[in-house]
């Protein structure tokens, strides 16, 4: 948890640095640095169950995932950035009746670093945290007893490599890694996600 909030703490820092830098830019530069974006990907989730602190092989297993994601992008300098944006990922394993789903919704912060930017192409890196509710459960709940459904709540990184392309065309390959655990008595969950994502900037 200390970890985590020295990460808040050194993003929140580097944002009020961010909004200083651009305090005497002009307006139309503004219109070029400030950015709505909306998109999606898929990727591939790795559904992590611990019991007493141990993997459990058996309820552990790996799923495709997709998500959708909404948010503001604020680029102040040429080569770095911040956005804040929600966002939503689900994992599926379909196996008939004993079908799992695994799902995130999230509030993420992210640091942009561009370490090539020319006329509207960019390519660099990012780095930030979240905070998300996660839910597991079976499709089918066979008895009343199935304990197969768990909630709660857990802290994020976010990490990855991204490009921007013609302006408004953001992509990039991304990872997210919980940072604390989830569940219920008989075992809590992590829940990481490895996707490949698309963005318009509007």
């Amino acid at each position: 948890m200390k970890k985590t909030l020295s990460l808040f703490a050194i993003t929140l820092l580097g944002c009020a640095y961010l909004f200083g830098a651009d305090a005497g830019s002009s307006s139309e530069d503004d219109n070029q640095k400030n950015f709505i974006f909306v998109g999606g990907g898929f990727g591939i989730s790795q559904v992590l169950k611990l019991v007493d602190g141990k993997k459990d092989d058996g309820s552990s297993y790996k799923a495709f995932a997709w998500d959708i994601r909404g948010g503001y992008e604020f680029m102040p300098l040429k080569y770095v950035g911040l956005r804040t944006y929600l966002d939503y990922m689900m994992s599926i394993k379909p196996s008939g009746l004993d079908t799992l789903t695994s799902s995130l919704f999230s509030f993420n912060l992210d640091v942009l670093a561009n370490i090539f930017n020319y006329k509207g192409y960019a390519l660099g890196v990012y780095g930030g945290v979240g905070f998300g509710y996660f839910q597991h459960s079976n499709v089918v709940q066979t008895t009343p007893e199935d304990k197969a459904f768990a909630v709660g709540f857990a802290n994020l990184l976010n990490f990855g490599i991204s490009g921007t392309f013609d302006k408004v065309n953001f992509v990039e390959i991304g990872a997210k890694i919980p940072l604390s655990t989830y569940g219920q008595e008989t075992g809590s969950y992590q829940d990481s996600y490895v996707f490949v994502s698309y963005s318009y900037l509007f």
